[in-house]
C-alpha cells in the first residue's frame, strides 16, 4: 500500500500543501514547529479520521479558518483510489472517490497507517483506555467486521448502564434486561475472539523484533480480559456467571463492570510487567518493537504492507539501534520519516530516499543533502 500524493488546504499550520512521495523512504527535515509532524498527523488522519494525538479534531483546522480538507491518492493491491476528508466546525464528511462515506466502518481501511512518535511511551505509562484505544484502532484497519461490533457494544453498553439506574429506582423489566446481557455477552465475545488473535499474532513477531533491535529476547504482549477466561470456548458461560453473581454490585452502582470495555494488555519481558520494571530505554524500545512487529501482522492479514510513519525516530536512538532499525526499512514499505537533521540518520538510507525541507509549513527544497558527507 502506498500513498502517492497528499493536498492539505487550512490544516493546522498549512494554508495549501501539495506534496508527492516515492514507493520506499521519504524524509521530511526542519525544524521544530515548522510543520514536518502536521504531515504525518494529516496522514494518519486520512486513514483513521482523526489525529493521533489526544486533541479535539477542530484544532486541526487552521486558526481563522472554517474549514480544513485533506486529499490523499492511494495505491493498493486492488488499484488506486482517492480519499478525501473535509471538515469544519460542525461536521465531518468522509469520500473515496468523490462519493460519501456514511459510516466509518466502511471507510477505514482504505489507507493502513503504522505510526510511531516519541510520546507513544504514553501506551505502557499510562491509563488501560489508551492501550484498548491503541488496538481497537489498530484492528479496525484490519478488519471492517471489528469497527461495526465495537460500534454495537458502545450502544448496548450505554443502554445496559441507563437502565441499570432504572433498576435501582425498583423497576425491572427482566425480558428486557435478558435481552441486554445475552447482546452484550454476544458482541464481548466476538471482540475477546479478535483481540486475542490480533494480540497472538503480534506475539508471533514481537520478540524477534526485540531483539534485533534491542539485543534482548523475552518481550510479549499479554492480554488481560477482565474476567478470568481460562477456557475460550467457555467465554459466554463465564462472562454470564459474572454478570449474574455481580448484579446487585452493578444495580448499586448503575454501571457495567465487566465486558469488553475494561479489557487490558499488557507489556512483559522476562516475565516481568514492563510498567512495573522496565526502564525508560526497554519502554521505548518495546513501543518500536510493536509497531515494528505490526508490520508484518498486517501483512499477513492484508497480504500488503502498510504506510509507515516514523516521527522522529532517529533522534530517540543511538547509533547501534539506528543501525539496527535501517533493517526494517529497507524492505518494500513506504516509510515517512521526520527529523531536524539528517546527521541522526544512515547514509545509505539518505540515497535512497526522497528529501523534503520544510520550513513554516512550505516545501522550500527537495532532495535536500548537502549535510550528508
Amino acid at each position: 500500500m502506498k500513498i502517492r500524493n497528499l493536498k492539505l488546504k487550512n490544516f493546522r499550520n498549512y494554508t495549501d500543501l501539495d506534496i508527492e512521495f516515492n514507493d520506499r523512504l521519504n524524509i521530511i527535515i526542519g525544524n521544530n514547529a515548522q510543520g514536518k509532524t502536521n504531515i504525518l498527523e494529516a496522514i494518519y488522519f486520512l486513514s483513521i479520521t482523526k489525529s493521533n494525538l489526544p486533541i479535539n479534531d477542530k484544532n486541526c483546522i487552521k486558526k481563522e479558518s472554517l474549514f480544513t480538507r485533506i486529499t490523499g491518492n492511494i495505491e493498493d493491491t486492488n488499484g488506486s483510489k482517492k480519499l478525501q476528508i473535509l471538515m469544519n466546525a460542525n461536521e465531518k464528511r468522509l469520500e473515496v472517490n468523490n462519493n460519501e462515506i456514511k459510516k466509518h466502518a466502511n471507510y477505514i481501511g482504505n489507507l493502513k497507517v503504522i505510526i510511531f512518535n516519541p510520546d507513544d511511551i504514553r501506551l505502557i505509562k499510562e491509563a488501560p483506555s489508551n492501550r484498548r484505544k491503541f488496538i481497537n484502532i489498530e484492528i479496525s484497519q484490519l478488519y471492517n467486521k471489528y469497527l461495526t461490533t465495537l460500534n454495537e457494544y458502545n450502544m448496548v453498553l450505554k443502554q445496559r448502564n441507563e437502565y441499570l439506574k432504572v433498576i435501582k429506582t425498583g423497576k425491572i423489566n427482566e425480558i428486557y434486561f435478558d435481552i441486554l446481557n445475552e447482546k452484550l455477552v454476544d458482541l464481548s465475545k466476538v471482540i475477546y475472539d479478535y483481540r486475542i488473535n490480533f494480540i497472538d499474532n503480534l506475539n508471533k513477531y514481537i520478540d524477534k523484533v526485540y531483539y534485533d533491535i534491542a539485543g534482548y529476547h523475552g518481550l510479549k504482549i499479554k492480554y488481560l480480559p477482565n474476567i478470568d477466561i481460562n477456557d475460550r470456548d467457555n467465554f459466554k458461560e463465564i462472562m454470564y456467571t459474572k454478570l449474574k453473581t455481580n448484579y446487585d454490585r452493578e444495580v448499586y452502582i448503575g454501571n457495567t463492570l465487566y465486558g469488553s470495555h475494561r479489557d487490558d494488555f499488557s507489556f512483559v519481558l522476562n516475565d516481568n510487567d514492563l510498567l512495573l520494571y522496565g526502564s525508560q530505554g526497554q519502554i521505548k524500545m518495546a513501543i518500536l518493537a510493536l509497531k515494528l512487529a505490526e508490520i508484518d501482522v498486517f501483512y499477513e492479514v492484508g497480504h500488503e504492507y502498510p504506510v509507515l510513519l516514523l516521527d522522529d525516530l532517529f533522534s530517540e536512538l543511538d547509533v547501534e539501534k539506528r543501525n539496527k532499525v535501517i533493517n526494517y526499512l529497507n524492505r518494500d514499505i513506504q516509510t515517512i520519516v521526520t527529523t531536524t537533521d539528517l546527521k541522526n540518520i544512515d547514509k545509505r538510507l539518505i540515497r535512497k530516499a526522497i528529501i523534503y525541507k520544510i520550513d513554516n509549513a512550505k516545501i522550500i527544497e527537495t532532495n535536500y543533502k548537502k549535510d550528508v558527507k
